[in-house]
């Protein structure tokens, strides 16, 4: 029996028991670390293809596991929770962006990072190693270093444009401004084998993927690779390094001029604008009605529950990533910490929970088909590529066609700020929590 099947078998029968949507239930069999044993899991070259919680943070983990980068005092491969929190965990970011003749464009964000490739590069580059990250201008450079790299048996994490080259539902126009990382395993039959965090490898061409790293063009054909032996100096430290930096994220925005839309404020501004019906930026204007209002539910729960994140805003991943932090420090009050993003993950979960059960079809309808998306993800390329795509024309259709009146809509807002509410106060906890333990 293959992994995919071994894989779902197991998510759906847990949600037959727990009532939980796909990517819930898949985060838990993912984290309990079924897949250390349980699984039966795909490999090309000597490269395991583990399926990740995140996609970019997946293929980042098996890359890591491929160069032969442990944990010095278990001798283990690094867990995908600890990459995410070395990468920084978990933020958030609440921004609306607004195109002439089209509806306003909710991003809800739950990461420290809100770039894919920065988010994980600067995980690798907090744990020490001596890698080699090359970057060029010139397409013909770029691909005569990969090669190298094949040529080798070095796998190379690479930076792409996820719209360009996985199954990403990202709308055309953004295109060339939404990065990912994916690792170039090796080649079969003139192909190369990609890791995407999937179930397998992809199989692209050198055209195909010479397109995708061009499209993002501040990414500059940016590539890693290991120069050196893969072992860890001081696990411990980047740990507490990483941490500290999470925390910051929580009061300091990264750009200047956009203080109140990250972290706490940024939470805060969300809060207040779901129910503000004076404020041109508020829900009840941008979103009064119909396709805008439909659009910014869907997108909301999108951010919370899909979006380089798992279910619940990607904090109980945090949480575990604090209790092996504990662990590997001996730092205990990093126990105290996980429990309060727990109770803030179980808080996101409601939100989430609340906007696919609204009552409102169209609404209800696009947040199933958003959890089919996640299910595609965990199916073979050659099923999985036409099924997405058939879904992206389900959920326009679905947009263009709402009818949630106004009236509805702001009780929808209403009931949000409540639940956002609860949730601020847990994330306020949490931070201090971090905080407490970092003194």
């Amino acid at each position: 029996m293959t992994k995919q099947r071994k894989l779902k078998d197991l998510i759906r029968a847990r949600m037959e028991k727990t009532g939980e949507r796909y990517s819930t239930a898949r985060l838990r069999i993912l984290l309990s670390g079924v897949g250390s044993g349980g699984l039966e899991l795909h490999q090309a070259a000597g490269y395991l293809f583990s399926p990740g919680i995140c996609r970019d943070t997946g293929a980042a983990t098996n890359f890591l596991r491929a160069l032969g980068v442990r944990d010095s005092a278990t001798g283990e491969p690094l867990s995908e929770a600890l990459v995410t929190g070395l990468s920084g965990g978990v933020g958030f970011l609440y921004m609306v962006f607004e195109y002439t003749g089209l509806p306003p464009m909710l991003s809800v964000l739950m990461r420290y990072d809100t770039s894919a490739d920065q988010f994980v590069i600067g995980g690798l580059k907090r744990l020490g190693l001596d890698l080699e990250i090359k970057e060029t201008t010139s397409a013909k450079a770029a691909e005569k270093s990969l090669e190298e790299a094949i040529g080798a048996g070095c796998p190379a994490l690479c930076v792409v444009d996820s719209v360009t080259l996985t199954d990403s539902l990202m709308p055309a126009m953004l295109k060339g401004m939404v990065p990912t990382v994916v690792t170039v395993t090796g080649e079969q039959g003139g192909e190369l084998l990609i890791d995407t965090g999937s179930i397998g490898p992809v199989r692209v061409s050198r055209h195909e993927f010479a397109a995708a790293r061009a499209a993002f063009k501040k990414g500059k054909h940016r590539m890693v690779t290991l120069r050196g032996n893969p072992d860890l100096a001081d696990l411990a430290g980047a740990i507490n390094g990483a941490i500290a930096g999470t925390a910051d994220r929580y009061t300091n925005a990264p750009y200047k001029g956009y203080a109140s839309n990250f972290g706490l404020a940024g939470m805060e501004k969300w809060h207040r604008l779901l129910t503000d019906p004076k404020d041109k930026k508020g829900w009840a204007k941008l979103f009064p009605d119909n396709q805008a209002a439909c659009l910014g539910l869907r997108r909301a729960y999108m951010g919370i529950h899909h979006e380089m994140t798992p279910p619940g805003g990607g904090r109980g991943v945090y949480a575990a990533f604090l209790r092996q932090s504990a662990e590997i420090t001996g730092n205990d009050r990093y126990l105290l910490a996980a429990d309060a993003f727990d109770a803030a993950g179980e808080r996101w979960g409601a939100i989430e929970d609340a906007i696919a059960s609204c009552g409102v079809l169209d609404v209800a309808s696009g947040c199933g088909l958003l959890d089919e998306y996640g299910a595609l993800l965990d199916a073979q390329q050659d099923t999985r590529v036409p099924a997405v795509t058939d879904l992206k024309g389900r959920l326009d259709a679905l947009t263009a066609s709402s009818e949630l009146d106004h009236a509805r809509a702001l009780e929808i807002y209403s009931d949000l700020a409540g639940m956002l509410g609860e949730a601020i106060k847990c994330e306020k906890a949490a931070h201090q929590r971090l905080l407490d333990a970092l003194n």
